[in-house]
């Protein structure tokens, strides 16, 4: 990879953290306010019906790799017109996608929330939550790739804007529906629409401004609709694997116990999501660079790109959620007026498995560049839609809601160690090098950072100085780690030059 290309990742990467650090902090803010607006009950029945809206920005970033990995080969090409041209296929396949989804949902999901879900007397109110769902839903995929577009051209400061403009929306939604005398949780999935409409508009209009590409000119490749439509459909049914494996449960957990445990994984999930979004954005970062890098057949960079993004994008969401999960007690109760019940203990759970998750994000990405996915998304979303079942007899067995999570642990466990095997016989990747390159760095920093945190964790009294010292000592020594251990020599040599350059231009 040249230093230009590294350049650029690192530039990508700091506009993505700017805007994530920007949107935790209001998202947590705005979960807070939205717990205590809806009440227990109604969050945790706007969990599970609505939830699929917590879902839709996997599912639309997923679908906008798709199109980036159609728009990366013509860019690679150099020829516009036939970028315009795919650019109307993937909004003609997507239109269809949204078609089969919402008959789906107007049947299956219809007949599962009237007979099979705890609404505790709101049925009428869940039934308008998921008809604002459904709408929801259409519009995150309808954006998918104008966002494609954007992400694949590299612009990641009209993302990060429009990302904002996102989660300041979301909080002014907070604190309308937070002083409201109406019904508040139909208010909320109705403005939630609000959202998402503006949201798609702010890509849309972009996009046709700046980008001739994206002008909508009807056309039609039955060979190369087909071609997308296969990708896509596929691509899709790996981000449904992992959104029924996320709401599958949240379904189980509403058919075995009462919507407040919802309402306890919904504060859990939220913790989740908000963190795995740094994961994400680093692989934001790197996805461009590897989609060129395959399309121009540059297998070296290829390979080395997969390694690297493993390691950091890990090492990142490391150094985030471990010491959240030292201190998640009194973090939820800074950051929550009344902590639900099994909130701390699902808070936990959930960052483990996301530590599993974010390993699988780079193995996603290349096999998307690749392209050949059918036989590898039936075969991983398998795997990872066997959480459900498996759970619902744990739980008919009687054993307590945490078991769901410790179920998704060992599962996307071995998700992660069948992809490997997987992808190496599609495209050569080396397990030996993969292990001694991406996964012993990990381990090692796992291992010798975490020792001195959990021991102060254990043993100091707790209070706002344990909090400190702990996630303090969390930090410090997971940084100190990664750069002397997690790190080549070149990559270390890379960082320090870069942080280097990066403080001298603010003295400027």
């Amino acid at each position: 990879m040249t230093s230009v290309d590294q350049k650029q990742i690192a530039k990508n990467a700091i506009l993505l953290y700017v805007r994530m650090a920007l949107m935790m902090l209001v998202s947590l803010y705005t979960s807070r306010i939205i717990l205590y607006s809806l009440g227990e009950t109604d969050f945790g029945i706007h969990n599970v019906v609505g939830g699929v809206v917590m879902m839709f920005s996997f599912l639309s970033g997923t679908m906008s790799t798709a199109c980036q990995k159609f728009f990366a080969l013509e860019i690679s090409k150099g020829n516009q017109k036939e970028l315009n041209r795919t650019f109307n296929l993937c909004l003609l396949v997507f239109l269809a996608i949204i078609i089969l989804i919402t008959i789906l949902c107007e049947t299956l999901g219809i007949w599962l929330l009237n007979q099979k879900l705890h609404t505790e007397g709101r049925l009428e109110a869940a039934r308008i939550v998921f008809q604002c769902s459904i709408i929801s839903f259409a519009l995150s995929i309808i954006r998918s790739p104008y966002q494609g577009m954007i992400i694949i051209k590299e612009k990641m400061k009209v993302f990060t804007y429009i990302s904002v403009i996102e989660v300041m929306s979301n909080l002014g939604v907070a604190l309308l529906i937070n002083s409201s005398e109406k019904d508040r949780l139909i208010l909320y999935g109705v403005l939630l629409i609000g959202v998402n409409l503006m949201v798609s508009l702010c890509y849309v209009i972009y996009c046709h401004l700046f980008y001739d590409e994206c002008k909508i000119r009807p056309y039609w490749d039955n060979k190369k609709i087909k071609e997308i439509f296969d990708f896509a459909g596929w691509n899709m049914l790996g981000a449904l694997a992992g959104i029924c494996k996320s709401q599958g449960l949240n379904i189980l957990l509403n058919m075995f116990f009462l919507p407040a445990v919802n309402a306890a994984r919904g504060m859990a999930y939220k913790v989740y999501s908000t963190v795995q979004q740094f994961g994400d954005n680093f692989i934001t970062a790197f996805k461009p660079q590897l989609l060129k890098s395959y399309s121009e057949n540059d297998n070296s960079d290829f390979f080395k790109l997969i390694y690297q993004s493993t390691k950091f994008s890990f090492f990142l969401l490391f150094i985030i959620s471990f010491p959240i999960i030292l201190e998640t007690p009194l973090i939820l109760d800074v950051w929550l007026k009344d902590v639900p019940e099994l909130t701390v203990y699902f808070t936990r759970l959930i960052l483990a498995v996301s530590l599993i998750d974010i390993l699988s994000y780079p193995l996603g990405s290349a096999m998307q560049a690749y392209g050949k996915i059918r036989r590898y998304q039936i075969e991983v979303s398998g795997i990872l839609l066997s959480i459900v079942p498996i759970s619902y007899v744990f739980l008919k067995m009687h054993f307590p809601p945490e078991t769901v999570f410790y179920v998704s642990i060992v599962i996307s466990a071995f998700s992660i160690y069948y992809r490997v095997i997987f992808i190496s016989k599609c495209l050569g990747l080396n397990k030996k090098t993969y292990y001694n390159t991406a996964i012993k760095p990990i381990l090692t920093v796992i291992l010798i950072s975490s020792v001195i945190p959990i021991l102060l964790e254990c043993y100091m009294t707790p209070g706002v100085l344990k909090f400190f010292v702990v996630c303090g000592s969390a930090v410090l020594l997971t940084a100190i780690t990664v750069l002397t251990l997690g790190m080549t020599e070149t990559e270390r040599k890379h960082a320090i030059a870069f942080v280097t350059d990066f403080i001298k231009k603010q003295k400027k």
